[in-house]
């Protein structure tokens, strides 16, 4: 991965982005964090995050005109947070924390005017450790010395100042304008480097000092004007004491730079006054007026954490709450792209973020709710891309259904065919590999419903699209599957595809996009509903797949027949292309089955919590969807259910869905089905399912549960016991009666517990299995899709 596309991503997420108070403030204060510290009465920690940006900050915090008000997004919302008085009172009731200067560089700088800017920029340079000594006329401070005790209380004046003599900075009282000219013209032999000029102060003038009009307009990056090492405080300031500060602050900074060798301008983009680029919704959020203190005069905490309590927290996140895989992270696209980034980058320690990279259902969602379009499941998808390539992927996270892909495409179960009594069709299904998976008898009413409407005939075409391959980020296997998908397709004819699965559409779309394709639900709606259609009493709520969340046409055709069907239904909030992933995407189920469920049981409540009336049931177009639904007790049904399963006296509760055994039983089942009943022909010897050993096997239904969690089939667990019965046990416990047995039929090792009944029966107690080579096991180890690319194993690396 190279580096510029992380930078290209981050550029999309603008979560990080500041919001716009703090875009408009003179010297960038984080004004929300400000008021979420002072919101639960942290005010030494307010005062301290303060001091970060605002210099001197019991001068300047009591000063500040607050500037910020005028972009804060409270505004229409009651008013904007009153930030001056926020900062007034942490700086009245926060400790004030010491500053540490650096050692002496032996730079000195001359400052004209005892005003603010002078103050500030003598108090800045002082902490890098130069030498700044401040000549003034008449009494130090300027203006500040004629403020209202109120605002500026004389304690916090005096304090100040001699806080500014206890870090070496001197204050000398000049006799006149002729003594200020002086060291201006002769600033050099007196031993100073630079000059910075205060004009906030009024007794410091411009003609003093024989400067321009010109010269009144420095850069407003770096403070400097024409004459060589001169810094000024500009004259006329709207907000007077603020943007003093920001003068003394930038000329301070640019001192700095210049003392360094380093031109002043640099690295200065991030002080400039800019636009927020920040997200920040505001649709749910309620008015609140500004809090007045019972006494102004004597305003409280309480008055201070009222008002902080205001504050917007302006942030976008706007991604987070559909989204467990953000959740469990509490984080955003940028920060994750940035740690992803990272830890595929790494060359030597432990790539811990390995198994979170692959718990992304790459579902779209956040693209869709980001206005800028960041999606992280495509960032996703080229650190999956690169870590096969890279040989960083763990062949445990993806083996199972890569080996599942590579069965349903295999001559076993694969089927292609056009309709029986022609050479060619116009249209060939291809129902993908999940749907025949679930509901083969419905597949095949299907199948003979299209044929019985469609003009020009319809073949059937019957495997696996590659989805898991993709999503794994098996690029040499993806491309493999998609040559052999496009002579298949040259066989038939070059026919239009009917995709009846969402995740076949995006990838026939994305890898196959010269093949002609229609959406199955848009081929439904314009045909006449099948004899056994029959709604389902009550209310169901609609759950559009992930896959298809930019698939109008389908959405509207399902939602068609359902209207068709009279079939009651309820749109959720999260819907259409803004609709919550199952989990089953990404195979985030297959590599990290807890955030898998995170997935699905978010989307369940979320939709029960808002329609608590509607039976608790869902209506999913994606069979991976209802299934993923069933599975954790929801009550769920696909609409080909609705069109060709009559209803069941059993419709009300919630069924199991198959398992990964049954799901390949139903494979080979259909296959065998559409041959025998549809083309009336007799499966190859060489295509027939391998014969068994017929051994009698008793296995519990919650080691059948246990099985699935570790992906294990019964097909699995029948091998190792028949090579068991033929060649003994590995090894027998003496104390509980138990043999294990091993075997090694792909480069997965599989062990079994067993125990042999007196009746010949075999009972199983448990099984499991090492996705790796374990030296001395029988069996042929063949290679597995998931270790033929992208992952060695060898030297121990698992």
């Amino acid at each position: 991965m190279q580096h510029h596309e992380l930078e290209s991503f981050e550029k999309l997420c603008t979560q990080d982005a500041p919001p716009a108070c703090q875009c408009r403030c003179p010297v960038h204060v984080e004004a929300g964090a400000v008021a979420c510290l002072v919101s639960s009465g942290h005010f030494d920690e307010a005062r301290k995050t303060l001091e970060r940006f605002l210099p001197l900050a019991a001068l300047t915090g009591r000063l500040c005109e607050g500037p910020c008000r005028e972009k804060c997004l409270r505004g229409s919302l009651g008013g904007p947070i009153n930030l001056p008085f926020l900062e007034q009172m942490v700086v009245t009731l926060g400790k004030a924390t010491k500053p540490y200067p650096l050692p002496g560089t032996g730079h000195r700088t001359a400052i004209l005017g005892s005003g603010l800017s002078s103050l500030v920029a003598a108090f800045e340079l002082a902490k890098k450790g130069h030498k700044a000594v401040i000549h003034h006329l008449g009494p130090i401070g300027g203006s500040l010395i004629k403020l209202p005790e109120e605002k500026l209380p004389e304690k916090v004046f005096k304090e100040t100042i001699e806080s500014l003599k206890r870090l070496k900075i001197n204050f000398v009282e000049l006799d006149g304008p002729l003594s200020l000219a002086k060291i201006s013209d002769d600033f050099k032999a007196l031993g100073f480097e630079a000059v910075f000029i205060g004009f906030d102060d009024p007794a410091i003038e411009p003609k003093m000092l024989g400067l321009t009009e010109s010269d009144l307009a420095p850069d407003p990056v770096t403070m400097a004007i024409s004459r060589a090492n001169f810094f000024i405080s500009p004259v006329n300031l709207v907000n007077p004491h603020i943007e003093a500060t920001k003068a003394g602050k930038i000329a301070a900074g640019s001192l700095d730079r210049l003392f360094q060798g380093v031109n002043p301008s640099s690295a200065r983009e991030k002080e400039a006054i800019t636009e927020s680029i920040l997200n920040v919704n505001l649709n749910d959020r309620e008015s609140a007026p500004e809090v007045s203190p019972a006494d102004p005069l004597n305003p409280t905490a309480t008055d201070a954490i009222n008002e902080a309590k205001r504050c917007l927290a302006c942030s976008c996140l706007a991604c987070l709450p559909p989204c467990p895989f953000l959740q469990d992270r509490v984080s955003y696209p940028k920060k994750l792209a940035r740690e992803f980034y990272n830890n595929i980058i790494t060359a030597f320690g432990n790539r811990s973020s390995n198994r979170f990279i692959n718990s992304c259902a790459q579902c779209g969602l956040c693209g869709q709710i980001c206005p800028n379009g960041a999606d992280l499941g495509r960032f996703v998808d080229l650190c999956r891309l690169d870590m096969v390539a890279t040989n960083h992927m763990p062949v445990s996270s993806h083996e199972y259904p890569l080996e599942d892909q590579v069965f349903s495409n295999s001559p076993q179960v694969a089927f292609i065919r056009p309709q029986k009594g022609s050479q060619d069709s116009k249209y060939v299904l291809f129902p993908g590999c999940q749907l025949p998976a679930s509901l083969p008898d419905v597949t095949i009413s299907l199948y003979r419903h299209l044929t019985s409407h469609l003009d020009g005939g319809v073949g059937i075409w019957t495997g696996c699209c590659g989805a898991p391959g993709r999503w794994s980020g098996r690029a040499i296997l993806t491309s493999k599957t998609t040559e052999a998908m496009l002579g298949a397709h040259q066989k038939l004819g070059a026919p239009k595809v009917i995709l009846a699965c969402p995740s076949c559409q995006l990838m026939f779309k994305g890898s196959l996009p010269q093949i002609p394709t229609i959406g199955l639900w848009e081929v439904l709606a314009d045909l006449p509903l099948p004899k056994e259609s029959s709604a389902r009493p009550g209310s169901f709520i609609i759950h559009d797949p992930c896959a298809a969340r930019l698939d109008e046409t389908g959405q509207d055709g399902v939602r068609s027949i359902l209207k068709s069907l009279k079939q009651d239904y309820i749109e959720p909030k999260y819907t259409r292309r803004f609709t919550m992933c199952c989990g089953y995407g990404g195979l985030v189920d297959q590599a990290f089955p807890e955030m898998g469920q995170k997935f699905v049981s978010q989307r369940v409540m979320e939709a029960n919590a808002i329609f608590k009336d509607a039976n608790g049931a869902f209506i999913a177009w994606c069979i991976m969807c209802r299934d993923r639904f069933l599975a954790s007790g929801q009550r769920s049904i696909h609409p080909l259910e609705l069109l060709f399963d009559p209803p069941k006296e059993d419709d009300l509760i919630a069924p199991k869905p198959p398992g990964i055994s049954k799901r390949r039983e139903n494979r080979l089942r259909l296959r065998r089905l559409m041959l025998t009943e549809l083309w009336q022909e007799i499966i190859p010897e060489n295509l027939q399912e391998a014969p068994q050993m017929n051994l009698a096997i008793d296995i519990p239904a919650s080691v059948l549960e246990d099985f699935e969690a570790k992906r294990i089939l019964v097909s699995d667990v029948t091998m190792v016991l028949e090579h068991a019965a033929k060649n003994g046990p590995t090894f027998v416990n003496p104390e509980s009666g138990h043999s294990i047995a091993c075997l090694r039929p792909r480069q997965v090792t599989f062990w079994v517990d067993y125990e042999l009944k007196a009746d010949g029966r075999y009972l199983v107690h448990r099984a499991w299995c090492h996705r790796m080579t374990l030296p001395n096991v029988p069996g042929e180890g063949a290679e597995s899709p998931a270790s033929s690319e992208g992952f060695a194993r060898t030297g121990g690396r698992v």
